[in-house]
């Protein structure tokens, strides 16, 4: 099947979404976000792009940029290729880590802009990574109002209205169970209970004490067999009792690495 054909943006504004190949993750450590804003910013010095918000996901990630001379092909290509490779030399690995093509949608309308820069500020309450959008450490919501040398909150705020701010403030706690009903054909998420069943079906363990005594070579199966089913991240680690980052890393199959660094 032929690739669709990229559409550009009269506004010159793009959301872009960068997701990991396989679901995989591809920030394991602090030091892998922070990286990934400092090659963004780098970059938005190199192509003259402007960087309205971004929200950083385990697997994912999703900008919203504004360019200038460099086309959004250049941009992200760019981006890529410098944090690939640092990431690729940090943890000894090789090929691809996002999706071969990234996903990038014209942002033509102010009303639109709005909800975009809501729906990614609320990415991390839906996946259960905080309790309010303000509160995750990965995302330009939390700096909203303030100072960044990387977010260009004039050119923003020269689109959207003056009330903005007042609204993101005043903003009601997000409503899962409302967005869900929006979306039926969404997954339903798994409970702890489900979770910890499949655990026990998958390698016959009863709790996180049986899971620790098995060997990595198990673990390293019953983890990737789970994550087959879309078992997010979050909930193995609370099952098996492993840090976040030891599950993502037996799934690559660094099993080799050392636990406690979560």
């Amino acid at each position: 099947m032929a690739r669709q054909r990229r559409q550009y943006a009269a506004s010159s504004i793009y959301h872009v979404m960068l997701r990991g190949v396989n679901r995989d993750a591809v920030f394991l450590e602090d030091e892998d976000y922070e990286h990934f804003l400092s090659a963004l910013d780098t970059v938005k010095a190199a192509s003259g792009c402007k960087v309205l918000a971004y929200c950083l996901m385990p697997n994912h990630v999703h900008l919203v940029l504004r360019t200038s001379d460099e086309p959004i092909g250049t941009v992200v290509k760019r981006l890529g290729v410098r944090y690939v490779w640092w990431f690729n030399q940090k943890y000894g690995r090789v090929g691809h880590l996002f999706q071969d093509r990234f996903r990038s949608k014209p942002v033509e309308s102010d009303a639109y802009l709005i909800t975009l820069l809501r729906y990614i500020w609320d990415n991390p309450v839906e996946a259960g990574l905080s309790r309010t959008p303000d509160e995750y450490r990965w995302s330009s919501r939390r700096l909203v109002g303030g100072r960044s040398s990387l977010i260009d909150w004039d050119a923003l705020m020269a689109i959207l209205p003056d009330s903005f701010l007042d609204d993101v403030a005043h903003a009601a706690p997000l409503d899962l169970d409302a967005r869900a009903a929006a979306r039926p054909g969404r997954r339903p998420r798994y409970t702890g209970a489900e979770v910890l069943e499949l655990v026990r079906v998958v390698c016959g363990t009863e709790d996180s004490s049986d899971f620790a005594r098995l060997d990595r070579r198990r673990q390293q199966r019953a983890i990737r067999e789970l994550r087959t089913r879309s078992v997010p991240y979050e909930q193995i680690s609370a099952a098996t009792g492993l840090s976040r980052a030891m599950v993502i890393r037996l799934q690559a199959g660094n099993s080799d690495l050392r636990e406690g660094v979560a």
